[in-house]
Order: structure tokens, then C-alpha cells, then sequence
């Protein structure tokens, strides 16, 4: 069948986005979940396709969740999208991690495809494709493309909005409204994205005078709303603060705060994320991204986008120094910075041409004026070949065959292992208090609840505990860090120093997994007490 000339380049790209995220995975991580948050929405989903409806089996210890009907907990404080479209695709597939991965990469797709045609939209199909290809390989936008993360899915929502946008159709802005819904159903930080492309929608269709007096009142309307509705965004703002981890107000813990205090906070966060902004994305795009700051375009569409782009990038910027500063809220913003970005090489290297043109001789200069796209194309796409995609094909082919040869590949990552031990070992119907996050209930499919910071808040968690598992899983690592309290009932569970566990509970079992059957090559120990 004969294929219009003008899909063959949407074709490969789409070929390329499937490809990449494919050798990605081959050759980067093990074929199970392996970010937690993704076991926590396929939970969630797993619950659903079984007919247990909107629920989780996992619950931090703080804030006390209440429990459904069907004896889960309730997961009306998870923003329900990414679940929903998981338990879509065990619908199809079935219950498994490859179904969960399915989804993150069926949207990483979407968001490359939606780069293309923004780019080609805005500046031109040389920019579309080139943006296209940096993002594919941006290592962070591969990571969350399988692992099961609703980051894919959240930049999808972002780039198919501002895709919507930008045709200025009735019907597009009408979807596009639909979308901006969605993203609220998707990500807590989704205030901010919706409020910019509500900016980038009346820049385009009002003048700037009304487009400033609407964007104006619907950010006061939308952040009232917002602040009365979003218990999250206060708790993230006044319990998450320099040197203190950002899981430790889930841990049962409430921390005093002030004023000083979450400036202080702020201003520290910025400084962290502007001394490791290349671990958000190339450090060489981001020196793009700012001097395209400098340089206007000639369209209102081109204009309109990167004012948005602006806003929407330092706003992202500030809540996440100010809320929970993990650069995971920062990468939906990759793709935007890409696009202005790759535009401004392009646009650079068109300069550089024509201000050699009057120095030139005429054989040269007739030359360059002949071929100065084919130089533009040759330049440009060297250059994010060199400084982008080079690097990614460094960690693929390169850094994993050093890395591999650390792991076991053919075996279980060690929380599947320490996972399935727990289920060995307790009923089906066990609540289990864990720091094992939510493995515990995704591959041990037990109702777990992650365990409070000191053994003594143990007493305040507002339900019959049937099991401690405690295990030696990251108990240095800062998100999970162990305390002495739960370290001397690992390392000495017959002898028991906390009187209300020492109590209540019995020693069931020790474990160990040897590091020669884990995937980390890393071994682990565990221990069950039950009630007794």
C-alpha cells in the first residue's frame, strides 16, 4: 500500500520510540517493576480488574487511611488516571508486570509523537524531528517509560493539551479542556501545567491586554480552589524540609515549621536543583533553553509557546523547592525545554550562515545561499546527535555491560524475593507492617502498611497489626532510612528492647536471600513477628 510521503518520517519516528525504550530495558534494568510508585498504581489497578474497587493494599503510616468495604484501603488520595488506564490494560493482557510497563510505554510513545508535531507546527518539521529524537533519548524519560510511572502519562497530557491548543479549532480546545481535566486526575503538581496552558490559550486567541486580565483571575479562582481542596500541597509544603526526608512525615512524624523556615527552604532547594540540573536533562539544551530565552520569534504561536514555556518551567521549578524537591517533579518539563531548545540551535546556526555570507567569496557565498538548509539540517542534527543521543547511546551500550557484569540477570530483583517470602509466611488476609514499601503488596499480595519512623509510634497506628516484617532492604538509603530502635530488632529479634512489640508480638521466623539469587547480587535478611 502506498504511503503518503508526509507520514514517512511520523512513521519512523514512531518506530524509533518504540525501539529505544525496548533496548532500554533490555539492557538497563531487570524485566520487573522496579519504581515503586508503579506497584503502587498497578496495586491500586489489580484491586479494580478483581472487583475490590478503588483501593490499595498499601497505606503509609501517616495520615490514618480508612478502609473500604471490601477490607482494602482507600486510594481516593491517588490521583486515579494512571490506575484506571493500568487496570485498562489487564483487562487485555492480564495481570503482570509486562502489562504495567505496557502502559508507561504506550505514552512515552504518544509524547515523542506529540514532540514531532509540536515542534513542526511551531518552527518547522526540522525542528519537530530533532526535538522528537533528543527527547527518545532522554535517560530520565526512558527510565519512567518502563517502570510503570505516570510521569509518561503526565507529559503525554501535557504535550497532547498544548498540541490541542495550539490548532485553534472549537472541537481541539473543547478535547483540550478534556485533557486539562485529566492532568488533574493525574499529578498533584498538575496545578501548575493546567494554569500554563491556560496562559499559552489566551495568548493565542486574545489580545495580550485581555489574555493577561483572564489568565489573572482564573490563577486566583484556580489557587483558592486549589489550597481549600489539596490537603497534599500544605503537608508537602510544612513537612518536607532542608536535610529532612521527604518520607519521613509519612512515617508518622509532624515537624514544626515557620515562615523562615520554608524560605529557607526554598532558596536551598532552588541552589540544589540549579548545581544538579544535569540530572534533569542535557546540560547542554538547558544552555540552549536560556538563550532562547533572549530570542524572540516572529509568530504569535512561537512567542505565545515560549512564554508558557517560561512560566511553566520556573513555576515548576519553585513549587518543587518548595514542596518535595525530587527532580522526578521536575522532568515533565524536559520536553518543552527540548523544543525551545532544538529551535534555538537551529535558529543559531542560521545566523552564524548568514553573517558569514558578506565574507564570503562569490563561489562560497552562492554555495551556502544553495545549500544553507541542507547545512542547518547537517549542523543541527550532528549536533544533537554529539551532545544528546550520544550520551544515552554511551549508558545503553557502554555503562550497562560494565554494570551487568555486577548482576545476575537471569534472577529476581532481591524486594521480589524478600516480597514472595512474606507471602510464604503470612494469611491472606494478614495486615503486615513492613519497610518494604509497596512490594510488599504488589509481589507479596499482603495488606502492608510502611512503618513508623520509632518503634513507639507503633502503639498509634489505628488498626490490629497481625505481622512485623522488617528487613535490611536500602535501611541506609535516606527515603528509607532505619532507625536503632527497628535495626536492634533485626539484628537481635529474640531479645526484643521495645516493651509494647516485645508484648505483643513473637518471633515467627528469620530469613535470608543469598546475594548468588538476587538480581543485585545482593544478599538480604528479614525477620516476621506475629501477634500473639
Amino acid at each position: 500500500m502506498f504511503v503518503r510521503k508526509k507520514y514517512v518520517l511520523l512513521i519512523l519516528i514512531i518506530i524509533l520510540s518504540v525501539f529505544v525504550p525496548y533496548i532500554f530495558h533490555k539492557y538497563t534494568s531487570s524485566p520487573y517493576l522496579t519504581f515503586s510508585d508503579g506497584a503502587k498504581f498497578a496495586d491500586i489497578a489489580r484491586n479494580i480488574v478483581q472487583g475490590k474497587g478503588y483501593g490499595s493494599s498499601f497505606r503509609f503510616f501517616s495520615p490514618p487511611v480508612p478502609t473500604t468495604e471490601m477490607g482494602i484501603y482507600s486510594a481516593l488520595y491517588v490521583p486515579p488516571v494512571m490506575p484506571l488506564a493500568i487496570a485498562l490494560m489487564f483487562s487485555f493482557l492480564g495481570v503482570s508486570d509486562s502489562s504495567v510497563i505496557a502502559v508507561s510505554t504506550i505514552f512515552f510513545i504518544g509524547s515523542i509523537v506529540l514532540i514531532y508535531l509540536l515542534g513542526k507546527r511551531l518552527f518547522r518539521e526540522r525542528v519537530g524531528i530533532l526535538s522528537a529524537v533528543a527527547g527518545c533519548f532522554n535517560v530520565s524519560l526512558l527510565s519512567y517509560a518502563t517502570s510503570g510511572a505516570s510521569e509518561s502519562l503526565f507529559i503525554f497530557e501535557i504535550l497532547l493539551a498544548a498540541y490541542l491548543i495550539l490548532l485553534r479549532k472549537r472541537w481541539a480546545n473543547l478535547i483540550g479542556i478534556l485533557v486539562l481535566v485529566l492532568m488533574y486526575f493525574t499529578k498533584a503538581q498538575s496545578i501548575i501545567f493546567i494554569f500554563g496552558l491556560l496562559l499559552f490559550f489566551f495568548l493565542l486567541n486574545y489580545s495580550l491586554k485581555s489574555a493577561i486580565k483572564y489568565f489573572v483571575v482564573v490563577s486566583i479562582l484556580g489557587i483558592l480552589v486549589f489550597f481549600a481542596k489539596s490537603y497534599q500541597g500544605i503537608f508537602a509544603i510544612t513537612q518536607t524540609l532542608p536535610g529532612i526526608s521527604s518520607s519521613v512525615s509519612l512515617r508518622g512524624v509532624v515537624q514544626d515549621v515557620n515562615f523562615l523556615a520554608i524560605v529557607k527552604k526554598l532558596l536551598y532547594n532552588l541552589y540544589n536543583f540549579y548545581k544538579l540540573l544535569p540530572q534533569t536533562a542535557s546540560p547542554y539544551m538547558w544552555a540552549l533553553f536560556f538563550i532562547g530565552i533572549l530570542i524572540w520569534g516572529r509568530g504569535r504561536a512561537e512567542n505565545s509557546f515560549k512564554v508558557t514555556t517560561i512560566i511553566i518551567v520556573a513555576l515548576t521549578f519553585a513549587a518543587s523547592a518548595i514542596t518535595i524537591p525530587l527532580y522526578r517533579y521536575i522532568h515533565p518539563v524536559v520536553p518543552l525545554v527540548y523544543l525551545l531548545a532544538t529551535a534555538t540551535l537551529v535558529w543559531i546556526i542560521g545566523k552564524a550562515i548568514d553573517s558569514s555570507l558578506p565574507v564570503a567569496d562569490g563561489k562560497a557565498r552562492a554555495l551556502l545561499i544553495k545549500h544553507k538548509s541542507g547545512i542547518i539540517t547537517f549542523a543541527s542534527s550532528f549536533l544533537i546527535l554529539f551532545f544528546v543521543v550520544g550520551q544515552t547511546l554511551g549508558v545503553l551500550f557502554l555503562d550497562s555491560r560494565f554494570i551487568s557484569k555486577s548482576l545476575n540477570k537471569d534472577k529476581t530483583p532481591v524486594y521480589v524475593q524478600l516480597s514472595r517470602v512474606l507471602k510464604e509466611n503470612t494469611k491472606p488476609d494478614d495486615v503486615v507492617l513492613t519497610n518494604l514499601d509497596t512490594w510488599g503488596s504488589w509481589y507479596g499480595e499482603r495488606k502492608t502498611i510502611w512503618y513508623p519512623l520509632k518503634t513507639e509510634m507503633l502503639k498509634d497506628v489505628g488498626e490490629r497489626v497481625d505481622a512485623i516484617y522488617i528487613t535490611d532492604y536500602l535501611i541506609d538509603d535516606e527515603n528509607y532510612y532505619m532507625g536503632q530502635e527497628w535495626r536492634q530488632i533485626l539484628e537481635n529479634p529474640r531479645h526484643i528492647q521495645d516493651k509494647y512489640i516485645s508484648e505483643n508480638y513473637k518471633l515467627a521466623g528469620e530469613f535470608s536471600v543469598s546475594s548468588s539469587e538476587t538480581y543485585e547480587q545482593q544478599g538480604s535478611r528479614a525477620v516476621l513477628l506475629v501477634r500473639k
